[in-house]
This record gives C-alpha cells, sequence and structure tokens, in this order.
C-alpha cells in the first residue's frame, strides 16, 4: 500500500447514531463493529467520526479498493483482538478456578490433620486421666498403709506402755512391801 499523509480530521459531535462510512456497503460486517479509535498525527487518542466527500468511482478506482483493503485489515485486528481477548478471559479463568481447587484442597487436607490431630490429643490426654487414676490410687494405697502402719505402732506403744505402768507399779508396791528404797533412778543418793 501506499503511505498516507495526515489529513486534518474534523471531529463533530453527533446526537445518535453516526452515519455509516462509505466502505460499509461493501463489507456488510463492518456495520456490526464499533466505532474504532483513530490515532491522530499528534499521537492523542481520541473517538472520532471522519466524513469524507463522496468520491465518484470514476476519479479513483484504486482508492475504493484501498479502502475496502484497510476496513478488512482492521476487521481481522479487531477479530484478532477479540479472539486473543477471549483467549486471555478463558486462561485467567482456568488460572482462578485451578487455584481455587487446590485452596480447597489444602484446607480440606488441613482440616484432616487437624482432626487427626485432636483425636490423637485427645487419646493422649485419656491416657494420661487413667495413668493419673491409677498413680492416684497408687498413693492411696500407700497413705492407707502408711496410717494402718502407724496405728499398729501406736497400738505397739501403747501396749509397751502399758505393760511399763504396770511393772512400774509392781516394782513400786513391791519396794512399799520390802520398804526397800530403789537402787537406780535419778531419786537414788
Amino acid at each position: 500500500m501506499a503511505t498516507e499523509e495526515p489529513t486534518k480530521i474534523d471531529v463533530e459531535v453527533q446526537p445518535a447514531e453516526p452515519p455509516p462510512p462509505p466502505a460499509a456497503a461493501a463489507a456488510p460486517e463492518v456495520e456490526e463493529k464499533a466505532i474504532v479509535p483513530i490515532e491522530p498525527a499528534d499521537d492523542t487518542k481520541a473517538l472520532a467520526t471522519v466524513e469524507k466527500p463522496k468520491e465518484t468511482s470514476e476519479d479513483k478506482p484504486s482508492e475504493g479498493s484501498v479502502n475496502r483493503d484497510v476496513v478488512l485489515a482492521r476487521v481481522a485486528t479487531e477479530k484478532k483482538d477479540a479472539l486473543i481477548k477471549a483467549w486471555e478471559e478463558s486462561e485467567k479463568s482456568k488460572a482462578e478456578n485451578k487455584a481455587q481447587q487446590k485452596l480447597s484442597a489444602i484446607g480440606a487436607w488441613e482440616n484432616s490433620k487437624k482432626a487427626d490431630i485432636e483425636a490423637e490429643l485427645k487419646k493422649f490426654e485419656e491416657n494420661l486421666e487413667k495413668k493419673k487414676a491409677k498413680y492416684v490410687e497408687k498413693l492411696k494405697n500407700k497413705i492407707a498403709l502408711l496410717h494402718k502402719t502407724a496405728e499398729e505402732k501406736r497400738a505397739v506403744t501403747e501396749a509397751k506402755k502399758g505393760e511399763e505402768l504396770l511393772k512400774a507399779e509392781e516394782v513400786a508396791a513391791k519396794y512399799r512391801a520390802t520398804g526397800t528404797a530403789p537402787k537406780k533412778g535419778w531419786f537414788s543418793s
């Protein structure tokens, strides 16, 4: 294609529907497309409708095919862009779904492991409670045995005390009967 020189474009704001471009009669699918931004020479983007004076096909017959080629190229570009955008959205959606599935799987795994550990902890606590109960029972038995032994020792001590008191009374009665004084003890002189 030949290079075109930038032309001055008049931008008009139209209240409703813009008139179709002249190439729309040649390519009906162009009518279904939205208005595409036109890049002016100063590299600023703006949406504008371009009205060109109608040219007769007798003056420049090759220009109609150039416009048609430009429009077809633009349509092909828009189609590719739409396909690329759809593919991109599809890939993003797939990535989101895959990530969500993995997050769900991780959450389920975490909950499963947590439940296993809590069950193990409960079992361990039950074992500790059993061991504690056995140990408490053992200590209570020791206390009971200790109390029994202490009672036996008290009984033996009380019996010895009673025997010694009885012996002391008998010896004292003997000394009284004989009239003699005991030979040993702190009171002897």
